[in-house]
């Protein structure tokens, strides 16, 4: 996550980035998913890091004119920390009253 944020760093569109992404992405769909649906998930899951890499490299090119790239690669790692979080514990998402004692 580190790296993303240097200027050295190459685009994450270019190949090797991207076959890294989809490989590690397939991975780790098919490891959260039930033992009858690895194969479908981890092919889920390739595509959309790859279609994601290609839509949050857009998004992160705007943003960058305007806050530079180090906020956007802050801003970027947040999100996808979270979202990776909420995938992996749905029931976060769940709102639950207090328990009463």
């Amino acid at each position: 996550m580190a790296g993303d944020k240097m200027k050295s760093a190459p685009d994450r569109i270019e190949p090797p980035g991207l076959a890294v992404r989809a490989v590690t992405a397939a991975y780790a769909g098919a490891v959260l998913a039930p033992r009858g649906e690895r194969f479908p998930a981890a092919l889920a899951a390739a595509g959309t890091a790859l279609i994601s890499s290609y839509v949050g490299w857009r998004l992160r090119c705007a943003a960058m004119r305007r806050y530079g790239q180090t906020a956007t690669g802050f801003v970027e790692d947040v999100i996808v920390l979270g979202t990776g979080i909420v995938t992996a514990n749905p029931d976060l998402l769940v709102l639950r009253s207090p328990r009463r004692i």
